[in-house]
């Protein structure tokens, strides 16, 4: 049997490499000939050819972000099987059991999926997901070189303004560079949302509102509409431009739709809402946001430090962990960085615990759980979770339990302790390139969490393991 397949995911970090090389594991172990084209955040990779294409039995489509239209209509007419890239790294082993009555034939732009399968193209965490995927490089990169500038300064290096007549230093110059990645992240987020529900026309009006109801000094507004008007006005404009194509205007004008009729009609009406209405109401929405997160009381915000740390560890990479992770990274354009900071902290603790835990209390884990624990521990220490997902799958019960509870106090001392993340970097060495501060007491939100979370999965596990031992006994 002959496999090809397309692996994604918002980051395009962890997941998208993961799931590929569990699926090409998983296919020498049948004796399948695999091909898989990653769509990462260096691009795509190990692109399928058309020959692999066509020779393929069944493709495979493991998806965080969906794929665009063009790369579906590469599959067209061909047996495939769709589903969320998590559920794939979840379901590996049974994956190809049974593939024929779980593959679809796709028909060109849309797959017409089984009962058992579930539409990552559409649904509105999919449009968002694609935004924070676009604009993830730019805050990156900007995060970086504000840090770097940062950096330089701290060193005794000067922090030259550019004025008239006087010559700018290298740390504002790498400052105001890396100051561009956040000013744009949320005209790009809000493109992307637009142009995942109405493809390519959607992008440009989008980009334009965007940074319209960002843009304080046009609007005459306290602050932008932020992350919050980056959704509201890319869902609207995706939608809106959606609709827009299927107007039927004959053979003359039709071609002229696309290319200048939505794009000039879209960016007219919006730019208008935007300017009289959407822009000045979400500024306001967006100020009290950043005024009650500013002024609450320390004893609410550790709660909902404990709150935020509990979701981001409960399904590591689901969509409790996404909502969690979506709002704090949504604020850094606002210049609010400690509740991004409980993610840098809470993110690191299920697969480094996990493995921990298989270190002093081996004979709680099989065998295949202690082989892979040094992979889990360096691959968790670049704060991507997902190693920690089949050690929650073995035993669900005290291994999600155990997570949820250590990443909520943890979230709980990050808040408290105002650890601050100013970009997503490269998980415990972020110090080093000062995207957290302060990095005493970001080791220390760490250290707390890791061994109160290897303490509960011991603790947590031994328990039921017990329990479950018993239940064997009495049948």
């Amino acid at each position: 049997m002959k496999i090809v397949g397309i692996t994604n995911c918002p980051a395009g970090i962890a997941h998208t490499y993961m799931v590929a090389e569990a699926i090409e594991e998983k296919c020498k172990e049948l004796g399948y000939e695999v091909h898989v084209e990653t769509q990462g955040a260096s691009g795509v990779e190990d692109r399928l050819t058309d020959q692999q294409i066509d020779e393929a039995d069944y493709v495979i489509l493991a998806l965080g972000k969906g794929i665009s239209d063009e790369d579906r209509v590469r599959f067209d007419g061909k047996k495939v099987v769709e589903l969320p890239v998590s559920e794939a790294l979840k379901h590996i082993d049974s994956l190809f059991d049974d593939i024929d009555n779980k593959a679809a034939v796709l028909h060109a732009s849309k797959v017409k999926l089984g009962n058992e399968q579930k539409a990552v193209k559409e649904g509105v965490m999919s449009y968002l997901m694609a935004g924070v995927s676009a604009a993830l490089p730019f805050v990156i990169g900007g995060g970086l070189l504000v840090a770097l500038g940062s950096m330089m300064v701290q060193f005794g290096m000067p922090n030259v303004a550019l004025a008239k007549g006087v010559t700018p230093s290298l740390a504002w110059v790498l400052t105001s560079i890396g100051n561009l990645g956040f000013t744009f992240m949320i005209p790009i987020m809000g493109a992307y949302i637009a142009s995942a529900i109405g493809d390519k026309p959607a992008f440009a009006p989008a980009f334009l509102v965007t940074f319209l109801a960002n843009d304080v000094d046009l609007l005459g507004t306290k602050s932008g509409a932020g992350f919050l008007g980056a959704v509201i006005i890319g869902l609207s404009i995706g939608y809106f431009v959606k609709y827009f194509k299927k107007v039927k205007l004959g053979k003359a004008l039709q071609p002229l739709l696309g290319s200048m009729l939505i794009p000039f009609i879209t960016l007219l009406i919006f730019g208008l809402l935007t300017y009289y209405l959407i822009g000045p109401a979400m500024s306001g929405i967006m100020s009290g946001l950043l005024t009650f997160l500013n002024t609450i009381p320390t004893s609410m915000k550790v709660v909902t430090g404990f709150i935020i740390g509990a979701m981001l560890a409960f399904d590591m990479g689901g969509p409790v962990n996404k909502t969690a992770w979506f709002f704090a990274f949504s604020l850094l354009s606002s210049h609010i960085y400690n509740w991004y900071g409980i993610v840098g902290v809470v993110t690191l603790l299920p697969p480094m615990a996990a493995a921990i835990a298989t270190w002093i209390r081996p004979s709680l884990f099989t065998k295949q759980e202690r082989s892979s624990s040094i992979s889990a521990f360096i691959v968790g220490a670049t704060v991507a979770t997902e190693p920690a997902i089949p050690y929650a799958l073995a035993a669900p019960i005290p291994m999600i339990a155990a997570n949820t509870l250590a990443g909520g106090i943890a979230g709980a001392l990050s808040i408290m302790f105002n650890v601050q993340r100013i970009a997503p970097g490269i998980g415990i060495f972020d110090p080093l390139i000062g995207l957290e501060k302060p990095w005493y007491l970001f080791y220390v939100a760490v250290g707390v969490g890791l061994a109160l979370n290897v303490l509960f999965i011991i603790a947590f596990k031994s328990t039921w393991l017990r329990h479950q031992k018993k239940k064997v006994e009495n049948v």
